[in-house]
């Protein structure tokens, strides 16, 4: 059954969300260590910079005790101390799950609504898991399905004509408050996803003065590149870079903050906006107690709503529609199921047959030993045929569920019980 653990920008603060956050190592290290410890069955991990979203196959229900489990478990992975408070955390399972992971990848729980980089964060975090190992052959059916409901979506009924990203808002959200924006040199600190989309952006609007700054000047190199931005730094000149732009957008991937009290000690002083997209955050947050500076975070753009009158008019078939490719979802879940129910039944039926076949007397001539085996295949192809005949008619008329589980149940209690067979 499928299960999710989120902290978002509608439960917890910036300051709490950055405690959880994890970086590309730690979800994976964390996934491994709940399959081994929990006996989880695979999962994959979004972490953006409005939430964490851990998304995982139990081989059984999910219950409130897995749930907690799995929450105090996060706490120790993080080191941070549990108050006993969890309230932060939205838990969802199966149904619930599936819903909100298909209404994410369309952007339609995101800060910035219809945001379209959520979909990109989805599918590298689905890579991750893949590589990893860590996927299972439900949840890769999962975020197919998520992209492919995301796909129409966006396709269909135009909740994106125009890519939106929180990225693009932010870059807005500046040009509102900003009046000499157009003019004002900018800085954009970091290379990766967000980056870009931002970089996208300043040239769509053809601003003039734009800098990139990378730890790594193959990639600051590169970006640069990319994007026609003629001004690049790495290494040790990021004090040169600030000095140059009084506008900064970060976006790093940086577990500490960057952007310093003692950094900017060696910048002359003057009005400057910086807009941290970070989680955590890589510009101390004590900054914005400086008169002369002017900090923003993600949680800035809680007001910004990017759909219009008519696409938020849709809202009710986008609703229509994702509620059918979730029922269309847990269909193919349960038909798994019972396609899991018949594979025992007929593995057990041929260990059954080759347990008694190795008891019969040995002074059995070859011609008899075959015609017993050909009978005894032939009883055990009618018994298993009438067993799933029966599974499928019942299936159809009262649900999967019910009669899969116990008969699954069943055939592995009888399996137990066998000697171990070599295939």
């Amino acid at each position: 059954m499928i299960g999710l653990i989120s902290i978002n920008h509608k439960t917890a603060s910036l300051s709490r969300r950055e405690q959880f956050a994890l970086g590309e190592e730690e979800a994976v290290q964390l996934i491994s260590q709940w399959q081994g410890e929990q006996g989880l069955l695979g999962g994959f991990v979004l972490s953006t910079c409005n939430r964490l979203e851990i998304y995982y196959e139990a081989p059984n229900q999910v219950t409130q005790e897995l749930e907690s489990t799995l929450i105090r478990s996060l706490y120790r992975f993080k080191r941070i101390r549990h108050s006993g408070d969890e309230s932060i955390f939205t838990t969802l399972h199966h149904t619930e799950a599936i819903r909100h992971l298909f209404r994410l990848a369309c952007g339609l729980e995101s800060m910035v609504l219809g945001e379209t980089q959520i979909l990109g964060q989805l599918k590298e975090a689905y890579r991750r898991a893949t590589t990893h190992e860590q996927s299972t052959a439900v949840i890769s059916r999962l975020c197919h399905r998520a992209f492919e409901t995301a796909k129409k979506v966006r396709s269909e009924y135009l909740l994106s004509a125009t890519p939106i990203s929180a990225g693009i808002a932010a870059v807005d959200y500046l040009r509102q408050r900003i009046t000499n924006f157009s003019e004002q040199p900018v800085l954009i600190l970091g290379a990766g996803q967000m980056a870009e989309v931002i970089a996208h952006r300043l040239q769509e609007l053809q601003h003039p003065m734009v800098s990139i700054y990378n730890r790594t000047r193959e990639r600051a190199m590169a970006f640069a590149e990319k994007h026609q931005i003629s001004s690049v730094y790495s290494d040790d000149y990021l004090p040169q870079a600030l000095t140059t732009s009084p506008i900064t957008f970060v976006a790093t991937s940086s577990l500490t903050p960057i952007i310093t009290e003692e950094l900017l000690a060696h910048i002359p002083q003057g009005e400057r906006y910086f807009f941290d997209m970070a989680v955590p955050r890589n510009v101390d947050p004590s900054l914005d107690e400086v008169p002369h500076l002017h900090l923003y975070t993600i949680d800035d753009l809680r007001s910004q709503q990017y759909l219009s009158g008519e696409e938020i008019h849709q809202h009710e078939e986008i609703r229509s529609y994702i509620q059918s490719m979730v029922q269309d979802f847990l269909q193919w879940c349960d038909a798994a199921e019972v396609r899991q129910t018949i594979g025992l039944i007929q593995q057990v039926s041929h260990q059954l047959l080759d347990k008694e076949l190795s008891a019969l007397p040995h002074d059995l001539s070859e011609e008899e030993r075959k015609l017993i085996s050909h009978w005894d295949e032939h009883l055990r192809t009618t018994y298993t045929t009438a067993i799933v005949s029966a599974l499928r008619e019942l299936s159809e008329t009262t649900g999967l569920k019910t009669y899969s589980k116990t008969l699954l149940q069943l055939f592995t209690h009888i399996q137990g019980k066998l000697p171990s067979h070599d295939s």
